[in-house]
C-alpha cells in the first residue's frame, strides 16, 4: 500500500517515540510535531484504514500490531 507523505511522517514520529504495539499518542501531541494541517486528519484516516493505527477516541491514536510491524521495516 502506498502511503501519503504526511502518513509516512506520522509513522516516523511514532517510530522515534512509541516503539511498541498499543502505544498511544494524543492528537494534540502529534500535531505539535507534524503540524495541524488538514492533511494530518486525512493521513490519520489513511493509517486507520490501512490498519496501522486505531482511534480509540477522537483525541487519541494507538499503534496497532500491524503498524508496529510496519515500523520495523521503515528506515
Amino acid at each position: 500500500m502506498q502511503l501519503s507523505q504526511t502518513a509516512r511522517d506520522i509513522l516516523e514520529v511514532l517510530r522515534q517515540t512509541h516503539r511498541r504495539p498499543g502505544a498511544r499518542m494524543t492528537i494534540a501531541r502529534l500535531e505539535a510535531q507534524v503540524g495541524s494541517d488538514p492533511a494530518v486528519a486525512v493521513a490519520l484516516s489513511e493509517l486507520v484504514r490501512a490498519g496501522y493505527l486505531a482511534a480509540p477516541d477522537a483525541r487519541t491514536i494507538e499503534l496497532t500490531a500491524s503498524g508496529f510491524d510496519h515500523l520495523q521495516t521503515m528506515r
